[in-house]
C-alpha cells in the first residue's frame, strides 16, 4: 500500500497490530505500532487495548501501563474493554491491589460496567483467597437490575464448590431454573466435582442423572469427577 502511495488508516494498522499480538509477534506489534505513529496515523482506543491486552499476557505489566497512560496523554479515555482486560491483566500478574483500583478508577470515571467486568473481578477475587468479598459482590449483582449469565453463575459455583461451601453451592445450583439460566455442561460438572469431594456420593449420582436427562453430555471432567468418588462403574449402567 505504502508503495503504490496508498496512506494506510487505524483500522489497517489496527488490523495488522491484532495479527501480530495473535501470533504472540509482540516486537513487530510494537514496530507497527511506531509506524502507525511516525506515519501521523492516530492510534484509537482499540489499537491501545490490542497492545495492553498483548503486553498483559506476555506478562510485561509496566509496558501494558505506560500504554494506558499513553492514552491519557492523547486524549483517549479508556472504555470498558480497556478497564476489563487491566482489571484481568493485574490479577492474572496476583496483583489483587491494583485490580481493585482499577475497578474502582473504572466507578469512579463512570466508564460503564458489563457482565464481563464482574465476571473478571469474581474469579480474580477468589482466585486471590477472597471469596467472602467476591460473594458480597455477587450478592449485590443479584439484587440489581444486571442480567447475569450462565458464566458468571459457573464461577461463583466453582468457588463455593472449591471454599467447601457444596451446600451454598447447591442452593445456587437448584435456583437456576427459576432464575431463568439454563445450566450447562460445566455447572454440572463442578456441582458433581463439589459432591464428590465432599462424599456424597448419592447426591453426586442424582445430579448425574438428571444431568442426563436433560440432555447435558458429560465430559471428562464430570467422569474424572465420578471415577475419583468410584461412582462412575453405577452410574453408566
Amino acid at each position: 500500500m505504502i508503495r503504490r502511495s496508498i496512506a494506510p488508516n487505524t483500522i489497517t494498522y489496527n488490523s495488522l497490530i491484532n495479527g501480530f499480538c495473535l501470533q504472540d509477534r509482540i516486537e513487530e506489534a510494537k514496530q507497527m505500532f511506531a509506524l502507525m505513529v511516525s506515519k501521523d496515523c492516530l492510534p484509537d482506543v482499540v489499537t491501545y487495548n490490542t497492545l495492553i491486552n498483548a503486553f498483559f499476557k506476555c506478562k510485561k505489566v509496566e509496558n501494558a501501563m505506560q500504554l494506558f497512560r499513553g492514552m491519557s496523554q492523547r486524549g483517549l479515555l479508556g472504555n470498558t474493554v480497556t478497564y476489563n482486560t487491566l482489571i484481568k491483566g493485574f490479577f492474572q500478574s496476583g496483583d489483587c491491589e491494583n485490580a481493585q483500583e482499577v475497578f474502582e478508577q473504572m466507578v469512579s470515571g463512570g466508564v460503564p460496567r458489563d457482565i464481563w467486568t464482574y465476571s473478571i473481578l469474581l474469579d480474580g477475587l477468589c482466585n486471590n483467597g477472597k471469596l467472602e468479598k467476591a460473594l458480597g459482590i455477587f450478592q449485590d449483582m443479584q439484587k440489581s437490575e444486571m442480567k447475569l449469565n450462565i458464566f458468571t453463575y459457573n464461577i461463583v459455583i466453582n468457588w463455593m464448590c472449591k471454599a467447601g461451601k457444596v451446600e451454598e453451592a447447591w442452593d445456587l445450583f437448584s435456583s437456576l431454573g427459576h432464575k431463568g439460566v439454563k445450566p450447562d455442561v460445566i455447572t454440572y460438572s463442578t456441582m458433581i466435582s463439589g459432591f464428590c469431594e465432599k462424599g456424597l456420593k448419592q447426591e453426586a449420582d442424582a445430579l448425574f442423572r438428571k444431568m442426563k436427562e436433560d440432555e447435558i453430555l458429560p465430559d471428562d471432567y464430570t467422569y474424572n469427577a465420578l471415577i475419583k468418588a468410584r461412582l462412575v462403574g453405577d452410574v453408566r449402567q
